[in-house]
């Protein structure tokens, strides 16, 4: 079965195509690739989600790396992938995450970070790919050697992602702006490797929902949009919390919950730590978006006078972006902030701490800063539509969205067309449609984007015919 990687990384499932000797081809793949570009082996960051055999996945890439001379630095719990991509950053030659992200539980995954910290570039998965591919259509195994073997001639050493990473993270926010504010705080990391780490940062334990081990994930997908946090955004309701905070699989994204038990999503957070960044951290830089992600950046951008950048989905394409601009902040559509002072990847901690702070610094509740968002660029409504299809549908629906050029969609007048990726309609009154293949799952996704609710879905009813489906 072939090995192909996506948007980020390598995903597959469990015990069909993501297994035991195809991870450490992969892995072994990835060892070749760095010793080309540096024959010395420098130092690995592996860490691992709370999916099923996760952990057992990551100790086979250490017995890997290990046998390819790299000191391996692994994880001595779960951990967020935000810590692998901050670790690698600061002391590593590169890292490794075992996670399928927001995937369902039957899935599992492998993210590289380069050293520098961010997502690997599009051409080096490629490289790893290609190696891979190659290597196993000679037949040739990956090298390893036991976690024993690698202890002993010191090439594998544990860490405690609790330790540094969370010291990081209080160094970037006004912690003591958060801790006098006394909020009510409720937490829900999904089952996921997100589970404590705000209690960690904050220095006291907060409630939290989803706590315990389930690599079910409780039958919903670890994802933090509105249709997964129903008991989030209850609790929060009726408990009289001040903000519900709630982190993905691997806790490099976000989603959040006002007082008023209002869903606040991913295009709002973006757009709030944007303008904290540049009116109460005064930091300079560009910002970077995907094409699924709000105007609500543009705006801001053009107020600000600050240049953006548009890329296409996938949160390597924003990091290769990083790489050529001094880059003040990133983000995209499904919940991935980063912060590139802190470090050029997603980290769903660090958003949330800055949710806490752009309360505890305006002295507001997440509701009011909301609606001052709104009288300052205008309101804006998002919504994403899944459609689960064959490969037969999924191949027809590619075709149709890469032919189709409207020039009226739903009484909206196009004024540009985007086909970075997938077909992105921008209207003359400001919204915009986008229809687009999954690059991670068996799906088609459809998002809008309009001043209000109903118009956002007339969009979306709009797209599907579009694709006749």
């Amino acid at each position: 079965m072939s090995i192909t990687f996506g948007t980020d990384g390598w995903r597959g499932l469990i015990a069909d195509d993501f297994t035991f000797e195809n991870v450490a081809s992969v892995i072994q793949a990835y060892a070749d690739i760095l010793l080309q570009d540096n024959p010395k082996p420098g130092p690995i960051y592996l860490g691992y989600d709370r999916r099923f055999l996760s952990a057992q996945f990551a100790e086979k890439a250490a017995q890997v790396l290990a046998a390819n001379g790299f000191p391996v630095y692994l994880s001595s719990q779960f951990c967020p992938t935000p810590c692998i991509s901050w670790l690698t950053k600061e002391k590593g030659m590169g890292g490794v995450m075992v996670t399928a992200s927001h995937n369902p539980f039957e899935w599992n995954g492998i993210k590289f970070k380069e050293a520098y910290g961010g997502s690997a570039s599009p051409q080096f998965c490629q490289r790893v790919e290609t190696r891979c591919h190659e290597e196993r259509q000679k037949g040739k195994k990956a090298k390893e050697i036991s976690l024993d073997e690698a202890r002993s001639r010191d090439l594998l050493r544990f860490f405690d992602p609790t330790q540094e990473y969370c010291q990081q993270l209080a160094s970037m926010i006004d912690l003591k702006a958060i801790r006098n504010a006394g909020w009510r705080i409720i937490a829900d990391p999904m089952y996921g490797a997100g589970t404590h780490f705000f209690s960690h940062v904050l220095g006291h334990p907060l409630q939290e929902l989803h706590t315990d081990s389930n690599p079910t994930f409780g039958g919903i997908q670890p994802e933090p949009i509105a249709k997964n946090l129903s008991e989030l955004i209850k609790t929060t309701h009726e408990g009289a919390f001040d903000i519900g905070l709630a982190t993905d699989g691997d806790a490099d994204r976000i989603g959040a919950v006002d007082e008023n038990g209002h869903f606040v999503d991913s295009h709002h957070i973006f757009a709030l730590i944007f303008r904290h960044l540049v009116t109460h951290h005064n930091l300079k830089g560009e910002a970077v978006k995907t094409v699924t992600t709000t105007n609500m950046i543009d705006k801001l951008a053009e107020k600000f006078g600050i240049k953006y950048h548009v890329t296409a989905v996938g949160f390597k394409h924003i990091c290769q972006k990083f790489q050529e601009i001094t880059p003040l902040i990133g983000g995209e559509e499904s919940g991935g902030i980063a912060i590139p002072s802190h470090v050029q990847e997603r980290d769903g901690i660090l958003s949330g701490l800055m949710l806490l702070e752009i309360m505890s610094l305006e002295k507001k509740s997440l509701g009011k800063i909301l609606e001052d968002l709104d009288k300052e660029i205008g309101p804006h409504h998002f919504i994403r539509n899944d459609l689960h299809l064959n490969s037969e549908e999924i191949q027809k629906a590619r075709v149709t969205i890469a032919k189709t050029r409207e020039k009226i969609i739903d009484g909206h007048r196009v004024s540009q067309i985007n086909k970075q990726d997938g077909s992105r309609y921008e209207f003359e009154d400001g919204s915009w449609l986008l229809l687009r293949a999954s690059g991670t799952e068996p799906l088609v996704r459809i998002y809008a984007e309009a001043p209000s609710v109903e118009m956002a879905q007339g969009l979306i009813e709009a797209g599907k015919k579009l694709l006749s489906l």
